[in-house]
């Protein structure tokens, strides 16, 4: 059954999930972050899936490569999170060369996806939470987008969008994590069969939510743009 707190735990999923594991990071001295409130065009990958694409990526704050992932993601415009000295971000919110983007985040109901041909709005655009019940026998890994870099790639279906280049299993204090950690996500609308397809995500903890649970975010509880820079 559905709570207030797990609605509310979901609806700043976005602030609590980055400035949570941020603070709890900084407290360990592990790896710094600066954490930026960036304005202009983003990408929103947290409902998006990827593929492995065979190569290595490099990551601030430690020499660990990690396998990379590419994900398609659709771009918003406005006010968004990013660790600036995190991720493969450069210290400020200055776009990456030639045209790039970087993968930042904000809270958001609805988010375009390429399971429903990238609907903006209604059921079809919903990204609920949902916590991939990864074990060591189900080999379920995440892909971390937050404050790597992208290119701008065209449109799809009206939908502004961009090629991500993201680390597998890795921590936002840029560790690598063990398989069999569950992990939450906004991709697949809750249907654990994404959880297999490298979904982004971050292994956040908390008490009240299960392994292979659901929470819906009340509709328009966060939305306020979409992409093409419109405003709901």
């Amino acid at each position: 059954m559905k709570t207030s707190r797990l609605l509310f735990s979901l609806l700043v999923m976005g602030s609590i999930f980055v400035m949570s594991q941020g603070m709890t990071l900084a407290q360990t001295d592990s790896v710094p972050h600066e954490f930026r409130i960036c304005v202009g065009d983003y990408a929103l990958c947290a409902a998006s899936t990827c593929m492995r694409d065979g190569k290595k990526i490099a990551v601030n704050n430690t020499t660990t490569l990690f396998d990379e992932a590419q994900c398609t993601c659709p771009i918003f415009s406005g006010a968004s999170i990013a660790d600036v000295v995190g991720g493969n971000m450069k210290g400020s919110c200055q776009p990456p060369p030639d045209n790039g983007i970087w993968s930042s985040y904000s809270p958001k109901a609805h988010i375009p996806q390429a399971i429903n041909d990238w609907k903006k709005h209604g059921p079809q655009a919903a990204s609920p939470g949902y916590v991939c019940p990864a074990t060591v026998a189900n080999n379920f890994q995440f892909t971390n987008c937050f404050s790597f870099a992208c290119v701008r790639a065209g449109e799809i279906n009206g939908v502004r969008v961009a090629t991500c280049f993201c680390p597998i299993q890795e921590s936002l204090d840029a560790q690598p994590v063990p398989l069999g950690t569950p992990f939450g996500t906004q991709a697949g609308q809750c249907q654990q069969s994404f959880c297999s397809q490298y979904p982004v995500g971050a292994p956040f903890q908390f008490d009240d939510i299960s392994p292979g649970q659901c929470i819906e975010i009340p509709a328009g509880g966060v939305d306020v743009e979409f992409p093409g820079g419109g405003r709901d």
